[in-house]
Formats: structure tokens, sequence, C-alpha cells
């Protein structure tokens, strides 16, 4: 028997809660999350009489209950054609609402490093949403100006990418990790194309690319008694990749500041690793029986090619209440080496190109030995059939 998410809907305070056609949901739901981003499901309900109270609470600001988690009604249109009443409703997680209440409306005034749990523990500290955050990794110090006088909602757009970190929401609680921790990950789940996944779409973006950054580490206290008042730093220098300017050209980045370093080669190190000085290749495909985790890393096969990566999940759509509907998958690995699957393809085709001319060649060859003029038998026909039948 097949087991669907339990989805209902309520008024905003949760006095009242009802269901929803499952027959409506087989056919429009759809449930979409991309990492540090978005988490919403959109669907739509024609207008009946058996379920006239759960359609009387679509209404904006309602709350959908579904797979355990809550969802604010931020959209719902009536649309009415051929005396049916149709609501197509888009619904994100609650979570978002609650970041943008909660205001930290004190401010940390300067220029001061930070780490992501200092930063965030302020952000939050005394919320009356009910917000908590973990922490799960190492994470880089990065510098902020004027922290504070503003939401939570703001702060994570501004910052998160800067600490390196990626989040999963849970109703109130959020969860940070760290990218070191999650490729440090095991694999779990292995999937082969054309067995667990189909359509591999690969796409490339240079919109983040950075090839050039000046990296800054520990300040030096220069004491009160100095008139420059200027910052100098234990370690200043400008960290450059040259293999990445030659191949995609100049692409300078904000400062990269990190009061942990006091060594220029540990700190050289480290902007390797931080900057992204290649295109972000970005995997999308449609799974078949896959269960789906937000920011597990996979291993992807494609035996054809003769090539394999490892991915981490990067978004979805998906529709739990439809088995014949495939969930879309997006893969995102900021260190994948795009030349790799460039390399399988072209040999692919190469391959393939060689196979056609040799076929070609014994083809011909098979003819020439039919000389102008002579009688062929049947014996001979399928003679002839049978050489070339074994040509790969």
């Amino acid at each position: 028997m097949i087991q669907y998410p339990k989805l209902t809907i309520s008024d905003r305070l949760n006095q009242q809660r009802e269901r929803l056609p499952l027959a409506d949901l087989q056919e429009t739901f759809k449930e979409s999350w991309t990492v540090n981003e978005t988490w919403q499901v959109t669907f739509a309900i024609t207008d009946s009489l058996a379920y006239e109270q759960a359609i009387q609470l679509l209404d904006v600001q309602n709350i959908v209950h579904y797979d355990g988690q809550s969802y604010v009604i931020a959209q719902c249109t009536k649309t009415v054609s051929n005396g049916l009443s149709v609501y197509e409703v888009t619904a994100s997680h609650l979570f978002y609402r609650l970041a943008n209440n909660v205001r930290q409306n004190n401010v940390k005034t300067g220029t001061l490093t930070y780490g992501l749990t200092d930063a965030v523990n302020f952000m939050l500290a005394n919320n009356d949403q009910g917000l908590t955050a973990k922490f799960i990794g190492d994470f880089p110090r990065i510098q902020i100006e004027n922290l504070g006088n503003s939401s939570f909602s703001k702060f994570l757009q501004d910052y998160i990418s800067k600490f390196d970190a990626s989040y999963i929401i849970d109703n109130q609680q959020i969860t940070f990790y760290s990218a070191t921790y999650l490729k440090q990950q095991p694999v779990i789940d292995t999937l082969f194309y054309q067995h667990d996944v189909e359509n591999v779409k690969l796409s490339l973006d240079t919109t983040s690319l950075v090839n050039e950054v000046h990296c800054l580490g520990k300040p030096i206290d220069q004491g009160s008694g100095t008139n420059d008042s200027q910052t100098k730093y234990q370690v200043d220098f400008t960290y450059r990749d040259d293999d990445s300017v030659k191949k995609w050209g100049l692409q300078r980045g904000d400062p990269l500041s990190d009061e942990r370093f006091t060594d220029q080669g540990s700190m050289t190190e480290y902007a390797r690793q931080t900057v992204q000085a290649q295109p972000i290749a970005t995997l999308t495909t449609t799974a078949w029986d896959v269960i789906i985790r937000q920011c597990e890393t996979v291993k992807l096969i494609m035996p054809n090619l003769d090539w394999q990566t490892t991915v981490a999940l990067n978004g979805y759509e998906r529709n739990p209440f439809n088995q014949f509907s495939l969930p879309t998958i997006t893969f995102d690995n900021a260190s994948l080496a795009v030349n790799d699957i460039n390399v399988a393809m072209f040999k692919h085709i190469t391959n393939a190109h060689d196979n056609v001319g040799k076929t070609i060649n014994q083809f011909q060859a098979a003819l020439d030995e039919l000389q102008d003029g002579d009688l062929i038998t049947d014996d001979d026909t399928i003679d002839k059939l049978n050489e070339l039948g074994e040509i790969s």
C-alpha cells in the first residue's frame, strides 16, 4: 500500500484543520527546495462541496501542514472558468516568515571579525519567534561592519555564503553545516545513469567565479602611541590562480580576511580552497526511485561515458502524491572538474566516430568482393549478410 505524506490546511492560529482532496494533489502538487534560498509548496484545488470547509481555509497567511513541516500561504489565486472555481496556492516554509520577524535592533559598531556562531547568536539573541540554531563543522571567520540593525533573514542573505555554509531548516530550528564537513561525509547513495537517473544535463555558471583576491591575516597591534591609523596585518598579499586567469580571464573578488592566519603559506592554501576559481558545474536529472535528502552527497556514475563524480544535492522538485511523477534533482559541486566530463563526452563521441568509420570501411570491402556481373546466389547473399552482421 502506498503511503502518502500527510497534508492538511489550517487557519493562522491553528484552530481549524482540514484535509485537501488527494486527487487534486496528485495532479498539481509540487514541493521545491533550493539550498540556502527557498523551500515552498504549490498546488491547485478545484472547488467542491465535499471539501467546502477545507477550501474556505485557502487564504493568504493560513498554514499548510505537510510532511511534518509548516508552510505559510503567500499567494492564493482564484480562477473561474466554465463554471468551475480553481484555487492556485503558493506557500513558503514558515521559517522564512519567522526569520524576517526576528530583528536585532542593537548594533556592534565598527568592522569586527566574527565566527558564524557568534554572529548568529547575536542576531537571534532573545528573539520572540522561537528560532534556535545548531552548528556542525568548522567555519571561517569574516569581517562584518556594524553587525545588527537588520532582520535575521537579511543576515542570512548577506553573509551565509561568506561563511561558506549551507543550512537546513526544521520548522523553527536552523542547522548550519560547513562546506568542509559536507565534503568529508561518506557517500551513502550511488546513482547510475539509465538505472536510477535519466536525462542528465550539465550547466556551467561563472557568476561567482573569482581568481584573484587580496588576503589579510591577523591584524598587528600597533598600540595607542602611533599616529598611523591604517591597520597593518601580519599576512598581507594577493592570491592569484594563474591557470584560472589564463582560461577564464581575470576575475577579482572581495578581500579575504581571517585573523586566524599569521603565516602566508597557510593562508595561501586557505585561499586556494575558498575562492571559486572554476565555473560552478550544476548537474540536473530526473530520478526513478531515489530517496532525496537535503544537502546529501552522492556518487553519480555514467557507464556509457566511463565517467563518475561526487556531487552534493543542491535542490529538487517533486510530487510525492503521484508515484508516476519523477522528481527533478539538481546536484551542485563547486570543485567539480569541468574538464573531466568534457573529456569523457569527447572520448565517447570519438569512439562512436571511429566505430562508424570502421563499419563503413568493412562494408565497402564487402562490396568490393562482389565483382561486376557476378551472379549472386541465395547462399552468397546470406554469407555477405552474416559478415556484415558481425561488424561492431
